[in-house]
């Protein structure tokens, strides 16, 4: 443009320009005509180019619902489902027991093989028993000895009783020879009685001259010797009553004596009492030479084996150990806040737990809940349960960690979808529901539980609505929908 304009011209204004040069003044002006003129010309550009950019993205949504998205759908049902617990459970042996001997030796035979099932009274092992055989042959001849010794103490009572018979016997005669003498005594003092009556009227007849002298005096001597027979009938009582006296003293004597029999006989019998106790526990020692399975179960890695020396239990060092695996326990927690609920339902009836393992499809085990803890943990705020199982097939083993749920009880009429059907959002659950024009809609649920991959919807869903199952992913909601052919799905919906 600037070409085109006449070079002449041109000259001429420079020329005046030259001449006549602009004010300071009037340059400002123009130039902040010219800064006011840019930025207008900015602002107007932006906004020009606004409701451009949001038609192309309304015009870009417009499109998307118009987008036609293929699902498979089911319908909301009501069932009648459970109401359990979930929790990782551990499994545990019934009981184990560590086999120790209970008498030191060396080992002689060992009768079974790691890892084998035992059952109980079964022969494990055996120990050398010379030690203990001959302990009891010592024992026997110390029994026979003492038993000798309890025969004689016997003999010694029997003939020290007789000696107190005899004594008695004695005694019974001399007692009746004082009788005796004291009958004599009687009969004599009745003489004498009569001879001194005889006499005293005698001598008053002689001293009225009715009679001799002679005669007199032979009374007199007669009375004399009736007097003198009394003497001598008293000394021969006294004598006999002495004599029984040291009889009696004789019995006191020989009853000491068979006191004594009796004691040394408690004493001999007490020995003999004390050498079969030792004689037995000598055959008891002898009877834990050989070892024998305290219960049914497997057993563990022989830790020992034949020609070693053990001690006597050695807890620390035990032969082998053997858990019971038939029953078995299943050993898990729950939160605290259920247990009210665990005890109303166990009030009545028995609840079953059943345990799976992980990413396995073995069919469920059933088992009974058969134990609930008296405390509670602080740590973690849950409460240990133990539920028992008769694990025939032996699929459960000490130590494995399992998934277990406990029923409490049956929920009727409850609404429930497939699993798949309900995805997680940034504020919580939903699943898309179709609606009757074939789009569909996001909608908020609250799950209660999950039982046989068939989610247990507590709020959001009504029986009979269809739910998206799969192609959430290109989903919004708005979007229309297409049906794929129904494919039955895990929980029996289709």
């Amino acid at each position: 443009m600037l070409d085109n304009i006449p070079k002449e011209s041109s000259a001429e204004n420079h020329e005046e320009f030259k001449q006549n040069p602009p004010s300071t003044k009037r340059i400002g002006f123009v130039l902040l005509g010219l800064m006011l003129f840019a930025t207008l010309g900015f602002f107007g550009l932006r906004t020009v180019n606004k409701p451009n950019r949001t038609e192309r993205s309304q015009r870009s949504g417009r499109q998307g619902q118009s987008m036609i998205t293929p699902v498979t759908v089911a319908t909301v049902s009501q069932k009648t489902v459970p109401v359990q617990l979930q929790a990782i459970g551990n499994v545990q042996a019934e009981s184990t027991v560590s086999v120790t001997p209970q008498v030191g030796g060396k080992i002689t035979g060992v009768f079974f093989k790691k890892g084998q099932e035992v059952k109980k009274a079964q022969l494990l092992f055996t120990l050398d028993d010379q030690p203990q055989i001959a302990a009891i042959q010592q024992a026997k001849g110390t029994v026979a000895r003492d038993l000798a010794q309890v025969q004689q103490a016997r003999a010694t009572l029997a003939k020290d009783q007789g000696l107190v018979q005899q004594a008695r016997a004695t005694l019974a005669k001399d007692q009746g020879l004082v009788r005796q003498a004291q009958a004599t005594l009687a009969k004599d003092e009745a003489q004498a009685q009569y001879a001194q009556a005889q006499s005293n009227r005698y001598s008053k007849l002689y001293k009225q001259g009715a009679i001799s002298q002679d005669q007199a005096q032979q009374y007199s001597t007669n009375s004399q010797a009736s007097a003198a027979t009394l003497r001598s009938d008293r000394e021969a009582i006294a004598n006999a009553q002495e004599v029984v006296k040291g009889d009696q003293v004789a019995i006191a004597n020989a009853q000491e004596v068979v006191k004594g029999d009796q004691a040394a006989i408690k004493n001999a019998e007490a020995v003999v009492t004390s050498d079969e106790g030792a004689l037995k526990n000598a055959q008891v020692q002898l009877s834990y030479t050989k070892i024998y399975a305290p219960i049914d179960g497997r057993a563990g890695d022989i830790l020992v084996t034949q020609g070693n020396v053990v001690q006597t239990n050695n807890s620390t060092n035990p032969l082998v150990k053997i858990s019971q695996i038939r029953p078995i326990q299943v050993s898990f927690s729950v939160p605290e806040t259920q247990l009210l609920e665990i005890q109303k339902y166990m009030k009545d009836n028995k609840l079953t737990v059943n345990v799976t393992f992980p990413n396995s499809k073995t069919p469920p085990i059933q088992g009974v809940l058969t134990f609930v803890n008296n405390t509670v943990d602080n740590t973690t705020g849950t409460i240990q349960l133990i539920s028992n199982f008769d694990n025939a097939q032996g699929q459960l083993w000490p130590g494995q960690f399992v998934n277990t749920t406990l029923t409490l009880t049956t929920k009727p009429n409850a609404t429930v979808v497939p699993s798949q059907a309900v995805q997680n959002g940034p504020n919580g659950q939903f699943v898309f529901v179709v609606k009757p024009d074939m789009t569909v809609e996001n909608v908020p649920v609250t799950v209660s539980s999950t039982v046989n991959e068939l989610n247990v919807i507590e709020k959001g869903l009504q029986p009979g609505q269809k739910v998206v199952l799969d192609g959430q992913a290109n989903l919004i909601s708005g979007n229309k929908i297409r049906i794929k052919p129904a494919i039955k799905s895990a929980g029996g919906a289709s």
